[in-house]
């Protein structure tokens, strides 16, 4: 019996971690107050999760360069570059240091899907980030 429980236990967590990203990218998960449109606060807490800025700064000086971003992104630097423009990095570089910092990264993402610019995120908007953390996406988890 104690290696049926086990094992169940073992499977469980398994399908928990498997389980772990499709939920990174799911609306409700991330409209934690409920109202319309995923606020700033609620966007930098769920993209948080995936910790991506933290893997690609490589020296962990706090900010990304763009060999680093580049590096993090891969070989999909290119269709992140077709989705976000050429000059994407500069844009998110405000006090053009040529170094993004996290508060940068994250208020450059956020922009970036608020297409409409009315500082909420809303489900249908909401449909790219889904697709830019799920498997084959940018920030694949």
């Amino acid at each position: 019996m104690k290696t049926i429980t086990a094992r169940l236990t073992a499977s469980t967590f398994a399908l928990s971690l498997l389980a772990a990203p499709v939920m990174a990218a799911n609306y409700s998960d991330w409209d934690t107050d409920g109202t319309d449109g995923i606020s700033e606060t609620e966007f930098r807490a769920g993209f948080e999760k995936n910790e991506a800025f933290d893997r690609w700064d490589a020296d962990s000086n706090g900010t990304l360069s763009q060999t680093e971003f580049n590096e993090g992104i891969g070989d999909k630097e290119q269709a992140f570059t077709d989705r976000y423009g050429d000059g994407w990095f500069d844009d998110w570089d405000t006090n053009a240091d040529a170094g993004i910092d996290e508060n940068e990264y994250y208020d450059g993402l956020y922009s970036s899907y608020d297409e409409n610019s009315n500082n909420v995120i809303e489900e249908p908007e909401f449909g790219d980030l889904g697709d830019d953390m799920g498997d084959g996406g940018w920030f694949d988890v």
